[in-house]
């Protein structure tokens, strides 16, 4: 379930038995909150196995839940993990628009905007830039997670997967409520 607001998912939280709380609020797990928004925290965690996970990230969430209630179809959450599947999930869309989410919305953040050029010239069928990976790994972003206590540099080593999965990430809305699932017609 994606979230625009802490108090939001506290909320939903609330009235969903056994969900997980998930996400940042300018970089840092809030303290009532079982995951960040790291990923090797998700891996490591012990048992995500058929339960409500409740995100809300400073950028990421806010983004895709205001791209679906602007009327967006389709809406996909994409990173590099997912870069191919979320190509190939929207290639045959007639016009596609590709939001770089940034620093809580507002500030252009490098990796986001190399991960938008990827999926590009993946829909166009263009040939991926050598250098795009060694950019994201010398950028501001990796600078920023790389010196922050609480993210380690596993984290951008698994934020730097390409293609780690073959499921593209649909935002639809269930029953009123913001959810992000597997898509996973996305690849042959």
């Amino acid at each position: 379930v994606l979230t625009e607001t802490l108090d939001e998912a506290r909320s939903r939280s609330r009235v969903s038995p056994g969900s997980i709380l998930c996400g940042e609020d300018g970089g840092r797990r809030p303290d009532d909150f079982a995951l960040g928004n790291s990923p090797v925290d998700v891996e490591e965690f012990d048992d995500l196995n058929g339960r409500v996970v409740i995100m809300r990230t400073s950028s990421g969430t806010r983004t895709a839940v205001q791209a679906l209630r602007s009327g967006a179809q389709p809406v996909f959450a994409a990173s590099l993990v997912v870069a191919h599947a979320t190509a190939d999930a929207v290639r045959d869309e007639t016009g596609v628009t590709i939001i770089a989410s940034g620093l809580g919305g507002t500030v252009i953040a490098d990796e986001d905007e190399e991960t938008a050029g990827l999926i590009e010239d993946l829909i166009l069928g263009r040939e991926d830039d050598p250098n795009r990976s060694g950019r994201i790994r010398s950028g501001a972003g990796a600078r920023r997670l790389l010196t922050t206590p609480w993210i380690g540099p596993r984290d951008l080593t698994r934020c730097l997967d390409t293609d780690r999965f073959d499921f593209a990430l649909r935002v639809r809305m269930a029953g009123g409520v913001p959810t992000l699932t597997r898509d996973r017609d996305t690849r042959a």
